[in-house]
């Protein structure tokens, strides 16, 4: 079974190619990697040739004669001892010269990047498959790579390529025709010679591709020994006479005489090496967990085992089988807008059909990896049917329903579900902020959250209900970048003074998921960035809030004239305790989080923003020592300088707590620069016609003197 590639003067010409710098910088790495892990080369190739069959299956449901070229879908493996050359030769669709020339080393796909970048970060090479570059793991154990390929469509082709930067392809006019598929050969290098042993082929299938649904066939070689036709009464006379004697192998004259009559002959046979059928058929009860963990990686080509799985089967009006399987880490794609969308095959009675039918799951269950077979969809379903299928709808309902008890039964066990909770998160709350009303409860219930009051633990929103003080109707949760930001955030003051528990929310898909929560178990969420905040509850406390109100009725209409359009309103505050003055936000546009979050997108439309953009209201302090003594001077004189750069300067720094960014950095700059000259006792020149009309800065009333003189 060597291949023969020598090139005769009378073969048709033979094209030369230059890979794609990306692809020759993944050989090159390839080729030089010191790798102990090499056998990974095998799963790749043999998941490469099921893929081919499969497409050329899923054609033929709808045009059988596709198939007249080769009936028999199966996947052969050839080891060539003599050549030292390991052959896997496969039935599938095979491919066009277009195809040998994009596929094989033109075009770069997105994965080839993004694996060096796994690599040069620690990935480990076995990952290959999942960024779909596995073809070139060959070259982990191959010198030379050869592709002989027929596609219905073209005629047959040599791909060649030593991995020297450069392939060479022509057509095939020297070897035997395949009818339909490719075979692959691998020279190996010297080194490798064990990856032609037939005990190291079936382990390694065994362990890699057991599942894959179509034989996996080995071409086998085993010597026995016959005799001459002659002898072979005298050999079934031996056998009938053999003694103890015989067994020790004790040599004699008549044994000779027989050996001379034998021959060792060589016999070749084709073994088939994954008659295990298909996993999801069985009973779980049956499955152990190693064998679920094989599984897993055979249809996912993960290095990692699962973190947890759900085998289920739905009966009665609707039939099907599945397998899902929850992975232990976040892939690095999860959220890219080109990725496939999910990870779950569909089989109608055990035939492939596809594996990114939109339909199947919803997107933020992506991460969900597994199979589904149906019994139900009809066979010769093209794909734009499949979309509009109300059983898929059905099965979707399913799949959604058992995904959530899947994850109820992760978070039993603490350890796993911190694990599940720090990969997945983003996908629990994206679930919530799709509004799938199926699924938003019990979303919810899986959650976790700091507090206030829960130090280094994370808590669910069940157990904060059961912590609510009594009267409290309400679940207070802020939103900010990180626990250390929102712990210190004004916001937080009163209800820290009065005991009450508050939510952290460091994630920005907690500003969309919670658009879409508005209550849990009947206690509504409120957001204490935004304005409508009550946190007066006795008829004292609600007496002495109006009290302050009036006292400080005509400061708010001097800050709010000084500031203009900056703010919608200025009025007290109940939620600030030691801070002067906070901003918040209309009840039902951006909070200064999203707001910001917002700003970031490189894509945003502009316009957009300007309508969402929340008005803000100024919330003063009318107890601190700053409110009271500025309620004083603007009580005296309104249109004093000093106030009004109080003011803005009041503003400026309750935009930076409340968690906004500055229009005017600059002047906002200036004016702590002049508050430093001022501690520094430094008189500006420049500066000094306009400061005249500021009191003297050698005024003996210091109190009310250093924050005067602030301009």
């Amino acid at each position: 079974f060597g291949q023969n590639t020598s090139f005769m003067s009378d073969q048709p010409e033979v094209e030369e190619f230059a890979f794609q710098a990306e692809i020759n910088q993944l050989m090159s790495l390839i080729v030089n990697t010191f790798y102990s892990n090499k056998e990974i080369f095998l799963r790749e190739l043999i998941s490469n040739a099921s893929d081919a069959i499969d497409k050329i299956r899923y054609q033929s449901l709808t045009d059988p004669s596709i198939l007249d070229s080769e009936k028999d879908l199966r996947i052969e493996i050839i080891p060539d001892q003599a050549n030292n050359q390991l052959v896997i030769r496969d039935t599938g669709i095979g491919m066009t010269k277009a195809d040998l020339v994009n596929n094989l080393g033109t075009i770069a796909r997105s994965g080839t990047k993004n694996f060096m970048q796994a690599i040069s970060d620690g990935a480990d090479v076995s990952m290959i498959g999942q960024f779909g570059v596995g073809f070139y793991s060959a070259y982990l154990v191959a010198d030379n790579v050869t592709v002989i390929t027929k596609h219905n469509d073209d005629e047959q082709y040599i791909w060649q390529s030593e991995a020297g930067g450069h392939f060479t392809i022509q057509r095939d006019t020297v070897n035997e025709s395949l009818g339909r598929g490719t075979k692959i050969t691998l020279t190996l290098k010297e080194d490798q010679g064990d990856f032609l042993a037939e005990r190291t082929l079936k382990d390694l299938v065994k362990k890699h591709s057991q599942f894959i649904q179509y034989p996996i066939r080995l071409y086998t070689t085993k010597e026995e020994e016959v005799t001459d036709d002659e002898a072979v009464t005298e050999v079934k006379e031996d056998k009938v006479e053999e003694t103890e004697e015989a067994k020790i192998e004790e040599v004699d004259e008549d044994e000779e005489k027989k050996d001379k009559k034998k021959k060792k002959v060589e016999k070749h046979e084709w073994e088939e090496l994954n008659k295990q059928k298909p996993l999801w058929l069985r009973n779980p009860a049956d499955v152990t967990t190693e064998e679920y963990a094989a599984f897993y990686k055979g249809i996912t080509n993960d290095w990692e085992e699962h973190l947890a799985v759900k085998h289920f089967s739905v009966e009665g009006q609707l039939e099907f089988r599945a397998v899902l399987f929850v992975p232990k880490r976040a892939p690095f794609d999860m959220f890219e807008s080109k990725k496939k969308q999910n990870n779950v095959k569909l089989y109608v009675r055990r035939v492939f059909i596809t594996d990114s039918c939109e339909d199947l799951i919803p997107e933020w269950l992506g991460f969900i990896k597994g199979i589904v077979d149906s019994e139900d969809l009809p066979l010769n379903i093209s794909r734009e049917t499949l979309q509009q299928n109300k059983i898929l709808k059905v099965i979707r309902k399913h799949i959604v329903k058992k995904a959530l008890e899947l994850f109820t039964e992760i978070a039993e066990n603490k350890e796993d579900y911190d694990k599940f909770y720090e990969a997945f998160a983003k996908n629990l709350k994206y679930g919530i902020h799709d509004n799938d009303s199926q699924a938003k409860d019990k979303l919810a219930e899986l959650l976790r959250y700091h507090t206030t009051t829960s130090g280094n633990e994370m808590t669910s929103l069940k157990d904060y209900i059961t912590r609510m003080k009594e009267g409290q109707e309400d679940i207070y949760f802020i939103c900010g970048d990180s626990k250390k930001a929102v712990e210190s955030s004004p916001f937080l003051e009163a209800l820290k003074k009065k005991g009450l528990e508050v939510i952290l929310m460091t994630d920005p898909m907690d500003e969309y998921a919670m658009q879409q929560l508005k209550e849990f178990e009947g206690k509504k969420f409120k957001n204490i960035t935004k304005e409508g905040l009550e946190t007066a509850t006795t008829e004292e406390e609600k007496k002495k809030a109006e009290e302050l109100k009036a006292q400080t009725e005509n400061l708010c209409k001097v800050i709010k004239d000084t500031l203009g359009e900056n703010v919608e309103k200025v009025i007290t505050s109940q939620r600030i305790v030691d801070s002067p003055c906070c901003i918040v936000t209309g009840e039902y546009g951006w909070t200064a989080y999203m707001e910001r979050i917002m700003k970031a997108q490189a894509l945003r439309n502009n316009s957009m923003g300007s309508f969402m953009v929340s008005k803000k209201t100024l919330e003063i302090n009318p107890e601190h020592p700053i409110i009271v003594e500025l309620r004083k001077k603007a009580d005296k004189d309104a249109n004093d300088k000093t106030v009004k750069d109080l003011i803005w300067l009041l503003f400026e720094t309750s935009l930076l707590t409340s968690g906004f960014t500055l229009e005017e950095p600059t002047s906002f700059a200036n004016r702590i620069h002049r508050m430093i000259k001022l501690g520094l006792s430094i008189t500006d020149e420049t500066n000094a016609i306009e400061d005249d009309d500021l009191p003297d800065l050698e005024e003996d009333n210091l109190g009310d003197g250093e924050m005067e003189q602030v301009d």
